[in-house]
This record gives structure tokens, sequence and C-alpha cells, in this order.
């Protein structure tokens, strides 16, 4: 069975406009209200916003089934923290 098509990315590589909107407010219930509002993503901030990798699970979790697509902004660069990012 061949794999999902990722909309998102193929956007991305088709150079078409990408609408999304930045999250900030570390909260699920905002992430689930703005991913139903029809952004083509979400950016899940935890450089500047309270967000932890629980947090970010939960933000995860309230965007199942929308058509955004989450993209993760981590607090450093350092490769401990992207791998449990993309844990």
């Amino acid at each position: 069975m061949p794999a999902p098509r990722n909309s998102f990315k193929q956007a991305l590589q088709e150079k078409r406009t990408q609408i999304g909107f930045w999250q900030a407010l570390a909260n699920p219930y905002t992430v689930e209200i703005s991913a139903d509002a029809g952004y083509d993503w979400l950016l899940l901030d935890a450089e500047h916003a309270p967000n932890d990798i629980p947090l970010l699970v939960s933000q995860l979790q309230a965007m199942k089934g929308s058509p955004s697509h989450p993209v993760i902004r981590p607090p450093i660069g350092e490769t401990w923290i992207i791998k449990q990012l993309l844990d």
C-alpha cells in the first residue's frame, strides 16, 4: 500500500502559497480552533512560547483530523531536542 500523500510537502515542492498561523499561546484549545479554521499549517512555537514536549503532544493531538499541518519550532537547535521532537 502506498504511503498517504502529504499535501503540505507537495505544495512546498510545487512552490504553491501556503497560509499558516503562528501558535504561541501553548494551549491545545486554541490549536484545535485554529486547525479547523482552514490554515494550511500551524506553527507550534517551543522557542518563545512556554511549550514543552508533553504540551506539544497535546497540541498535536488537538490537530488530529484537521486539514492543517503542524510545524514545530524547537527551543534550540541542539540534536538531542530535535531528536525528541521527531520522536
